[in-house]
């Protein structure tokens, strides 16, 4: 233990084990502040700043290293008034704890803070927590300081600190004051949470999200499967963090996660704070829940053994075989902004398709994926096919839903789909050319709404019969459409064939070749649901894959510059991804292998990378989707060697 005095109106104590007061003929007056943390210890957090006011007045400021035995977290700092003060009003203790990406920083921090306390959006700094609490005369009484992941880079005003990545007062609520126990901070006794028995493998599943607006979420139960006997209370939960940290979530209105429903208690909510401040804004990757063990509360300290996994990283996401960097990667900033796309999506209804709507019929293979959030950045716009005569002589053809953001499309498209009127009674030619050629028009007018320009501008064409050209030789005829299409504007082609009843009018044409001759001449490859099903459930979301990965806006501050690797993450099996740094992707047409920088600035991934990626957007998908519920986001995060002193500059 460490034991400072100062000639001044408190005392301060910080000590890595039980808190040690002297023999004393009345109860103790004292504040003790307890300081944890599940922050990778050396890869992100090496040193902490310690900063103790009474009143308006500076007692106390240094730092502590964590990674040479000066000190470990959990620590408690005991604060009591100074001798013959016991008798006065006594003034509130402010504590505030600043954590420290490196030793050098931390050490610096004891010349600089008498004057200036650096802000939580300092690159030295990974985070800052303050608690403001009166003393309660003859009474210890503990003050929680757990330094979050959440609140990592969230700059308060002076008389607010984060909390749950949010600004709240710096005032501890006096109902919530408790005597202080080592018990409360220290994971040495039968009480702590074990998290190795509470959240093992095989049980601790990827959360599924029921409600993306309060990040809602339900531990998975597969369809036609007996949910698992769980008492009320009796769920963990653990997030994993952009930064490849992770961290056990209390039961906490504010920090960690809620039940909603006493009844339920399968599903869980993310604290409002965590929600809006954290998963809504990507800086949460991956949530995974086990129904074991009563949930961790907030006064029970993780087991000291499951802590020191915790801060070596052993539980964070690790690379697959042969795709991990040779060194530690730290993350920088924020996860990318994908670049704006647009979809038009042209979709027979003729009696051909009855099978494929209704309530559960195409709703599944295009309302689902819209929900997916890698669409978020696509503008959606549909129409239904026959397109009839009239069209032919038409250069551009606005959609009948859309062009709008998913959230705005999906239900009035899955109201269409569900709605028995929509379908028609017949088979008439569909005249695909002059649906194409509005569709081509109207994309090739649109504009992004927030990126400079678009990733990728695509027509979607679904259907199981008739695509071929009956307009005569104006526009032309589907093959050579898509190929100008893609030539003079970029604008890709997408085709999905399904299987058609028998005796369904083809007009001559073969749908299967001709849907291929389309997708080949449009840039992409045609989803043959004829000879696999699969194909064509999985077609819009597979299209939806391509418009919304591997191409991002230009990050702010200096992640182009600096990164040497972009990082993402598996929902299901939390496996990580690393794509190493080559100059030589800056184009669609790279055929090379990683990820770079275009000319106008935006990051692009290319060749293997970005096949990898694609192919686990889909997967999560379909896993998500054989759940009932559409699938979380995949955030890709710039990275570079933990060693690199660059990291550090703004």
């Amino acid at each position: 233990m460490t034991t400072l005095r100062f000639l001044a109106s408190t005392s301060v104590l910080l000590s890595g084990g039980a808190l040690v007061s002297g023999a004393c003929t009345t109860p103790a007056t004292e504040i003790v502040a307890g300081m944890t943390t599940q922050i990778q210890v050396d890869k992100d957090l090496a040193a902490v700043g310690v900063v103790v006011r009474y009143g308006g007045q500076l007692i106390s400021c240094r730092s502590y290293l964590l990674d040479d035995g000066t000190v470990t977290l959990p620590s408690t700092l005991g604060v009591v008034p100074q001798d013959g003060r016991e008798d006065e009003v006594l003034q509130p203790v402010t504590v505030t704890v600043v954590g420290f990406r490196t030793v050098e920083q931390g050490q610096a921090f004891d010349e600089t803070c008498v004057a200036e306390i650096p802000k939580a959006d300092a690159p030295e700094v990974v985070v800052i927590r303050s608690r403001r609490m009166p003393y309660t005369k003859e009474s210890i009484l503990y003050m929680p300081m757990p330094l979050r992941e959440s609140c990592t880079g969230v700059v308060c005003g002076d008389e607010e600190t984060c909390i749950g990545g949010k600004c709240e007062s710096i005032d501890v609520d006096p109902g919530s004051v408790v005597d202080y126990k080592d018990s409360f901070v220290f994971g040495n006794t039968n009480t702590c949470f074990s998290v190795s028995r509470c959240l093992p493998g095989g049980v601790t599943q990827p959360a599924v999200l029921v409600d993306p607006a309060t990040c809602t979420f339900k531990y998975p139960v597969p369809p036609d499967t007996e949910p698992p006997a769980v008492a009320p209370g009796q769920l963990n939960v653990e997030v994993v963090y952009h930064t490849m940290g992770t961290e056990v979530l209390d039961l906490d209105d504010k920090e960690g996660f809620v039940f909603p429903d006493e009844n339920d208690p399968l599903t869980f909510r993310l604290a409002q704070n965590l929600c809006e401040s954290n998963y809504q804004t990507g800086k949460i990757v991956g949530v995974v829940a086990s129904p074991v063990c009563t949930a961790k509360r907030a006064l029970q300290p993780i087991c000291e053994g499951d802590l020191a996994d915790i801060q070596s990283g052993s539980r964070s996401p690790r690379p697959g075989s042969g795709g991990g960097a040779e060194v530690e990667l730290c993350t920088l900033g924020t996860p990318l902004v994908p670049t704006e796309s647009a979809l038009y999506v042209l979709l027979d209804r003729s009696n051909a398709m009855r099978d494929l709507y209704g309530p559960e019929g195409l709703e599944f293979a295009i309302n689902v994926p819209l929900e997916n959030p890698v669409a978020a950045r696509t503008q959606i716009g549909l129409s239904f096919l026959p397109a009839g005569v009239s069209a032919c002589a038409s250069t551009s053809i606005p959609p009948e839903v859309g062009f709008e953001d998913p959230l705005v499309v999906r239900n009035e498209i899955a109201e269409r789909l569900a709605d028995p009127a929509t379908l028609l009674s017949d088979d008439p030619q569909v005249f695909l050319d002059a649906a194409m050629n509005g569709a081509y028009g109207s994309l090739a007018a649109l504009m992004p709404t927030e990126s400079q320009t678009f990733n990728r501008r695509a027509v979607a064409i679904v259907g199981n019969r008739d695509l071929q050209q009956h307009c005569g030789a104006s526009p032309g005829d589907p093959v050579t459409l898509a190929t100008d299409a893609l030539a003079n504007e970029g604008i890709y082609t997408y085709v999905a064939v399904l299987d058609a009843p028998a005796g369904a009018p083809q007009f001559g044409d073969d749908p299967q070749a001709s849907a291929a001759a389309i997708a080949t001449a449009g840039g992409t490859q045609v989803f043959d649901a004829i000879v696999d099903e699969t194909e064509g459930a999985l077609a819009v979301q597979k299209v939806l894959n391509d418009l919304g990965s591997c191409v991002y806006d230009p990050p702010s501050g200096n992640a182009a510059t600096l990164a040497s690797h972009l990082i993402f993450v598996d929902p299901v099996t939390l496996q990580r991804s690393d794509v190493a740094r080559n100059d030589a992707c800056n184009s669609e047409a790279a055929a090379v292998d990683g990820w770079g920088v275009e000319p106008n600035g935006r990051i692009r991934i290319c060749g293997a990378p970005c096949a990898s990626l694609r192919t686990t957007l889909t997967n999560t998908a379909a896993y998500f989707a054989a759940l009932g519920e559409p699938a979380p986001r995949v955030p890709i995060i710039a990275a570079v060697a933990c060693v690199d002193p660059g990291r550090f500059t703004e």
